[in-house]
């Protein structure tokens, strides 16, 4: 299955083409994305440079079999673009579209062997994003499920959120994205005896991964119900007053 995974939730997305877990090609973003032009360059120069290898189907995204896109939480104003590139290309080649929560990538990235996995992320104004995820399986084919529908806190409810969970006696690890200085920085304000891992790189491969296992799974819905991951209203919902 040739999957087109994308990220235009903060400035280190980008884009890949795989044939299931094999990675075809991809394309980072830099700092300075402005998705609304720049996804479709790397997008169109990603397909030209995937299609002319030996076996691949040379019609371009038309070959595409399932479009996996990052729904969030991140840049609101990522999200809408990624969101409306993902439906616009499902619908006009009558493919499958999945959204892939940000938080639901990092724990697939990371796969921590602690039983319960918190991606946590800079939300900005004093704020993160979370959630939990419970391990389920094997150790060798281990895989997480969402306990809740993601949270944003302060660092103190944060502190708190953890110290509740710790004591239920379950092992727990917090996830962390390597460029996300805040988020490193909450680990000496937060309760001993956690694990911490750094997620390295982009999340194209895990994003892909959840969206082929979603799709086998029978989970696909189609493109007009793809929905943004936002967790936190927007400024405008925020400030908005009758």
């Amino acid at each position: 299955m040739l999957v087109l995974s994308f990220d235009t939730t903060s400035e280190h997305g980008g884009a890949a083409i795989f044939r299931d877990a094999d990675c075809l090609g991809s394309v980072g973003s830099d700092s300075a994305a402005n998705y609304s032009v720049t996804l479709f360059q790397m997008v169109e120069r990603l397909v030209h440079d995937v299609h002319t290898l030996p076996g691949v189907p040379s019609r371009g995204l038309q070959d595409v079999e399932l479009f996996a896109v990052a729904n969030g939480p991140g840049s609101f104003t990522g999200i809408r673009v990624g969101l409306a590139a993902a439906q616009a290309w499902g619908k006009a080649f009558g493919r499958p579209v999945r959204g892939v929560s940000v938080l639901a990538a990092m724990v697939e990235q990371a796969r921590p062997e602690a039983e319960l996995a918190v991606p946590i992320l800079d939300a900005r104004r004093g704020e993160f994003y979370l959630g939990s995820f419970r391990r389920t399986g094997a150790d060798d084919d281990r895989h997480f499920v969402p306990e809740d529908s993601g949270l944003v806190m302060k660092p103190a409810s944060l502190a708190r959120y953890l110290e509740e969970r710790a004591h239920l006696g379950r092992t727990i690890t917090c996830l962390v994205r390597e460029h996300d200085r805040a988020a490193q920085a909450m680990r000496g304000a937060m309760p001993g005896g956690l694990g911490w891992t750094c997620v390295a790189g982009t999340l194209l491969a895990a994003i892909a991964r959840l969206a082929i296992r979603a799709h086998r799974d029978g989970e696909n819905p189609p493109p007009t119900e793809l929905d943004a991951y936002y967790i936190r209203r927007s400024d405008a919902e925020l400030n908005w007053k009758e």
